[in-house]
């Protein structure tokens, strides 16, 4: 059954992981953990899983479609309607056959498979020519042909021979036309759908729907109104194909009939230090359920390079969240054994207690630090409350206190800077201080 959901928390805490996942239980159900990133990967091949990244410049033209240039055997530059990855998703879901189904170079009447994906196929004409020099014009004519085309067709029972109805069938047109709901114009140049259609029923292979995941990395991050248009409502389960209430729209620049596929699902992921929950479309906020993934302490190393890394990691987030909310967390990705090891390897520390507590420096220094800093915009008084007044060397502007009284100012605000001695780079690294600060393990 399709779901719509968004996984959302602060960075770091494992959000694209969980919506990979995700996808892959909804498509193959009790997957071993061992085998997800296999079976993921799998699955995208044959383009049942689509992925897709929010940006803020991100539109409905990259969503849906769009005209884009493309460069004719000429070297002309054209610019045709270009279907983006929510259609592609909507096709392969209405209608799909199995990849296994058709081969590379495999004939169907007068035309060679040249690309096989869950929503189609591309075929080329089969040249007939036996010169052995071919020129710019020899070259076969490619054609896409959509399975969701062919479901349509067959639904209605209609034959091949329904999609050859060019000349003088203008009658039979319209009527092919009113039951599929695709332009009279489909109809005059199919004949690519017509020999993959006679394929499948001399087969008696059907075309059905089949499940389609459509995952959005970072959804929170583009104008969603912008980007999903008059889809909103489509997405909704009571509008979708076959649904009670099923609605469908014509494509803005293609003009063709839209209605959301039952079995599409949309898993999204959404990090809340970028943009909060409550600034997110009401009327998409709506169409998902929203699973928060907060940082686990429990995935941080209790200990590494003898210092106490949880406990360090825990505290942290307690005077976040005192200060700022449970949004803006640190997320415990960085501070994981594995990612820590593949720092100190990355960075050339040494493979042993000081290196390993080199890298741990390295992390809270070059990125827990700047996240604290963007998070508070730049007030170190609460970066310092977060992390440890220690770590900051203070340069005291007292003498600049009077001076600023008599142009009716406050006093002179400290310049913070974080310390040389735990900066793992500098020659003033103080390994021993550092362990010191954060303390050995029981």
């Amino acid at each position: 059954m399709a779901v719509m959901k968004v996984f959302a928390g602060p960075p770091g805490t494992g959000k694209t992981w969980r919506a990979a996942r995700e996808a892959v239980e909804i498509l193959r159900p009790a997957t071993p953990e061992a085998e997800i990133q296999r079976v993921h990967q799998e699955l995208v091949q044959e383009g049942r899983i689509i992925w897709v990244t929010f940006h803020p410049s991100y539109s409905y033209e990259d969503f849906v479609e769009g005209f884009r240039p493309e460069e004719t055997p000429s070297g002309n530059v054209v610019y045709s309607i270009t279907p983006g990855p929510f259609l592609r998703a909507c096709e392969a879901a209405s209608s799909a056959v199995s990849a296994n189904r058709f081969s590379i170079g495999q004939k169907l009447g007068p035309y060679r498979v040249t690309h096989i994906e869950a929503g189609g196929l591309v075929l080329e004409s089969v040249v007939k020519r036996t010169d052995s020099v071919a020129t710019e014009e020899d070259k076969p004519a490619q054609g896409f042909v959509d399975f969701w085309t062919l479901r349509r067709f067959a639904e209605h029972n209609l034959s091949a021979s329904d999609f050859r109805l060019g000349g003088t069938k203008n009658a039979r047109r319209q009527v092919v036309s009113r039951l599929t709901g695709l332009p009279t114009t489909e109809f005059t140049n199919a004949s690519r759908h017509a020999a993959v259609y006679e394929a499948l029923q001399a087969e008696g292979l059907p075309v059905k729907a089949t499940e389609v995941v459509l995952v959005i990395d970072e959804i929170n991050r583009a104008d969603l109104s912008r980007v999903f248009g008059e889809l909103i409502t489509l997405l909704e389960f009571d509008k979708r194909q076959g649904a009670s209430e099923e609605r469908q729209v014509n494509l803005t620049y293609s003009g063709k009939p839209l209605s959301v596929p039952a079995t599409l699902s949309i898993v999204g992921t959404m990090n809340t230090a970028d943009k909060s929950l409550s600034t997110v479309d009401l009327a998409l906020r709506r169409r998902f359920e929203f699973i928060m993934v907060p940082p686990n302490p429990e995935l941080v190393a209790a200990a590494y390079g003898g210092l106490k890394v949880r406990e360090m990691f825990t505290g942290m987030n307690r005077r976040l969240t005192a200060l700022n909310g449970s949004e803006n967390l640190i997320g415990h990705a960085d501070y994981l054994e594995a990612k820590l090891e593949e720092l100190r390897q990355r960075e050339g520390y040494l493979a042993d207690d000081a290196g390993r507590r080199a890298a741990l420096a390295h992390t809270l220094r070059n990125k827990t630090l700047p996240f604290l800093i963007d998070l508070f915009r730049g007030e170190l008084g609460l970066v310092r409350f977060v992390i440890g007044a220690e770590l900051f060397d203070e340069d005291a502007l007292a003498d600049l206190s009077e001076n600023l009284q008599v142009l009716g100012k406050l006093d002179a605000e400290p310049v913070l800077t974080p310390a040389k001695w735990w900066d793992p780079k500098s020659v003033a690294w103080d390994l021993q201080r550092f362990a010191a600060r954060l303390g050995l393990p029981d």
